[in-house]
């Protein structure tokens, strides 16, 4: 039986209305943070996660950079709920424990008045999504 090699990718989908951000203000974000090269198209992850979360690409179509933002949802939540800086911080720290495989963690932004809410930029690393 032949296997799908893109059984568990994640579907990559156009950003929702709900979850639309300033690009121009990413945009500037990233540049300054030196993690924009040229261009972004931002695209969303398709899926159930509590914290919207998108495909980012920098680059160019010969050599493409991507990465993954993940931000707190819009509007009024639970003071222990929808934690990026968690996520961020133990993700950063599990980097230097041997055999973890983690993504590079970029910057975490506690400035809502960049795209509206906190935020983390990692590497993007293929892989299946279980769910």
């Amino acid at each position: 039986m032949a296997s799908d090699a893109n059984a568990g990718a994640p579907e990559i989908v156009a950003v929702r209305e709900a979850h639309r951000l300033d690009r121009a203000a990413l945009e500037s974000y990233l540049s300054d943070h030196g993690l924009l090269d040229g261009g972004l198209e931002v695209s969303q992850f398709q899926g159930g996660q509590s914290n919207p979360t998108y495909f980012l690409t920098t680059g160019s179509a010969d050599a493409p950079t991507h990465y993954v933002l993940r931000k707190q949802p819009p509007g009024q939540i639970l003071p222990s709920a929808h934690r990026i800086d968690r996520e961020y911080r133990v993700m950063s720290a599990l980097a230097d424990a041997p055999g973890v495989p983690v993504p590079r963690m970029h910057v975490h932004c506690e400035d809502a008045a960049v795209i509206g809410t906190p935020f983390y930029v990692m590497d993007y690393v293929p892989g299946r999504v279980f769910g």
